[in-house]
């Protein structure tokens, strides 16, 4: 358990330093693809997510020192469930662009400069730490329906921006291309589902691991 936890308190703090320097090179004149300088990479829901994955890399990193240094037994449950719904964010990610930004854009061009790390390296970090080495507690069903809402929320706000506002009227252009050919509704349908059945994916190889590791 202790190598183990050593592994997942190092690749958490990979993530929380990796994601702040790319953060802040945002604002410092760095660019990655899709991604503008400063405030405007937050309207990307590709910066968003793993925004979410640092701050619960960050905030999982004291539990995992306390548990190796014997001052607790595990990791608590709902620290676990917020480390999983930033894995989820930043999985669905990972998913979109190999799937489905990858044939528009190129995939070497999605995985060039910054967005090697916040579209591969990130995610995988990510998703290897909690579901191989995070595995004090089995993710409910209901608990993993959790991971489900960044996609809810993003979905929400980039429908707003793009459809009822208008890049006209000083929304969001259709970066995503979600609205094309006016097949807004299927994108919905197909990313909420996607999203979903990436966090039944995640959920039973965490779940698979805990078995594992916890006969």
């Amino acid at each position: 358990m202790e190598k183990r936890l050593t592994a997942a308190l190092i690749m958490n703090i990979l993530i929380a330093g990796f994601t702040f320097g790319i953060t802040l090179s945002y604002f410092l004149g760095s660019t990655g693809t899709l991604i503008r300088s400063g405030a405007e990479s937050f309207i990307f829901f590709t910066t968003d997510s793993n925004l979410l994955s640092m701050i619960a890399a960050i905030v999982i990193i004291p539990f995992e020192i306390r548990v190796l240094r014997g001052k607790a037994d595990s990791i608590p449950a709902p620290v676990l469930i917020f480390k999983y719904v930033g894995t989820a964010a930043v999985t669905l990610t990972f998913v979109t662009v190999m799937l489905f930004f990858g044939p528009i854009y190129g995939h070497l061009r999605l995985l060039s400069d910054t967005s090697m790390y916040t579209h591969l390296f990130g995610p995988l970090l990510a998703f290897v730490s909690f579901v191989f080495l995070e595995t004090d507690h089995r993710l409910s069903f209901k608990a993993s329906l959790l991971g489900i809402l960044p996609s809810i929320v993003y979905g929400a706000v980039y429908f707003t921006e793009v459809m009822i506002i208008g890049a006209e009227n000083g929304g969001w252009k259709d970066f995503y291309a979600f609205n094309a050919n006016g097949k807004w509704y299927v994108s919905i349908v197909v990313m909420n589902l996607g999203c979903f059945l990436i966090c039944m994916g995640i959920r039973a190889l965490h779940n698979l691991m805990h078995k594992k590791q916890n006969r």
